[in-house]
């Protein structure tokens, strides 16, 4: 680390909740199935909360049990249904796919301030041209469900992963085969990878060459009876960040070393940054050395970028994020939030040709308010460098319960070991 850096001292092993991304791909699918489910693994995070709320107004029950959810099919009694996925973007975007599936029904689909910044136009017309009729409000929208069509959809590979994993989720209900046609560089790519790997497990097969995915029609989505759901790695990430710039080791508990969670490579680059890595016992940890710079591609690890955009103003030379402007269409403008947020403290940082480059810091940061822009995200990545310089403050903490609402809990527990791992 460079001169200015200080190392911590947190030490211990923490667990993290279900992965998001996974959860709430198997409740759209569960949806589709005709018998009972046993989902392993659950999550308190408010998008989980608000996904569940909402598909329990389709055709399914969810009830929470110890460490699992049952997942119970039944008829749904209307086709008036209204939905409100609040700030979840993810629910939002594969609500609006379901409910089009659902044949002579009307979904009010209700959009938070925070959804009508977003951009969603591209999807509404991709939905359209499949057979569904949506019709767009200031605050809301309708969704008039059919017998969707399927064909050859050409779609920017640089939009929303999300809205390509919607499309595909629903693809049994397809009249005909669903051809995606990828255009142009593919962001995200891991986790359309992810959607097509969680398909898979539940029957339904799907091929992605290159830039064009097929999912032939006719298939059903198969029961497994019970499924379990992997550790959220984009949690895990940031006490991995902690670890690299800790004296002692800060380990996460449970590996799946055939996941295709994109978060889960952010310890490779922790390594490349020359963090010391140890993997034992089913637990992942990490401790300091001296961090160097990089340069890295992040476009299919979006989500680890402020947490690697604020590891490196510790780092002994610059380091360069490249491929992250779709970063702009987050919780928060990302790019600009970490620019404007960076400079506040007195870190040098600069922006151009969808490149991040960052310096390291030359000074001890300024006694400011780091505001997270109720990013989740952008909070739990500065608070690696509050735990650094403790007279930093972070304005909206509260944005974790989007995504770990335990993030804190589990940072006390840290900071209340005093053993090291090893």
């Amino acid at each position: 680390m460079n001169k200015i850096a200080r190392k911590i001292k947190l030490s211990g092993t923490v667990s993290v909740e279900a992965s998001k991304s996974i959860l709430n791909r198997v409740l759209i699918i569960a949806g589709f199935l005709d018998s009972e489910l046993k989902i392993m693994n659950t999550s308190s995070c408010d998008d989980i909360k608000t996904m569940i709320r909402n598909v329990k107004k389709l055709e399914i029950e969810v009830r929470k049990k110890d460490n699992f959810y049952q997942i119970i099919p039944k008829i749904r009694k209307t086709n008036n249904l209204v939905l409100n996925p609040r700030n979840s973007a993810t629910a939002f975007r594969f609500l609006l796919a379901k409910s089009a599936t659902l044949p002579n029904s009307e979904t009010k689909i209700i959009l938070s301030s925070q959804m009508r910044k977003r951009p969603h136009k591209q999807f509404y017309e991709i939905l359209k041209k499949l057979g569904a009729e949506i019709l767009e409000f200031d605050s809301f929208i309708i969704v008039k469900g059919t017998n969707l069509n399927g064909g050859r959809v050409i779609i920017p590979a640089n939009i929303s992963s999300q809205f390509i994993s919607a499309l595909l989720l629903i693809a049994p209900v397809y009249k005909q085969d669903l051809i995606l046609e990828l255009e142009g560089e593919i962001v995200s790519k891991k986790y359309i990878e992810l959607t097509l790997k969680i398909m898979k497990d539940f029957g339904v097969e799907t091929r992605f060459m290159q830039n064009q995915i097929l999912v032939h029609s006719g298939q059903k989505y198969e029961n497994p009876g019970i499924y379990r759901i992997e550790p959220d790695y984009s949690s895990a990430a940031y006490f991995w960040a902690l670890g690299s710039v800790s004296e002692n080791f800060i380990c996460t508990k449970e590996i799946f070393p055939k996941t295709v969670q994109a978060d889960f490579r952010f310890r490779k680059i922790l390594q490349q940054m020359g963090a010391e890595i140890k993997i034992s016992n089913d637990k992942i940890c990490i401790k300091s050395k001296k961090l160097k710079g990089i340069e890295i591609d992040m476009k299919d690890m979006p989500d680890q970028v402020p947490t690697l955009a604020v590891l490196a103003l510790l780092a002994e030379s610059q380091t360069i994020i490249k491929n992250i402007s779709h970063l702009r269409y987050k919780e928060s403008d990302r790019i600009n939030v970490l620019i404007a947020e960076i400079r506040k403290i007195g870190g040098k940082i600069e922006y151009s040709d969808n490149n991040l480059v960052i310096y390291p810091l030359e000074n001890l940061p300024r006694k400011v308010i780091i505001n997270s822009h109720d990013d989740h995200r952008i909070t739990m990545s500065f608070q690696i460098l509050k735990e650094m310089f403790p007279y930093l403050e972070i304005n909206g903490k509260k944005a974790v319960e989007k995504s770990f609402p335990d993030f804190f809990v589990k940072l006390n527990q840290l900071r209340k070991s005093s053993d090291s791992i090893y």
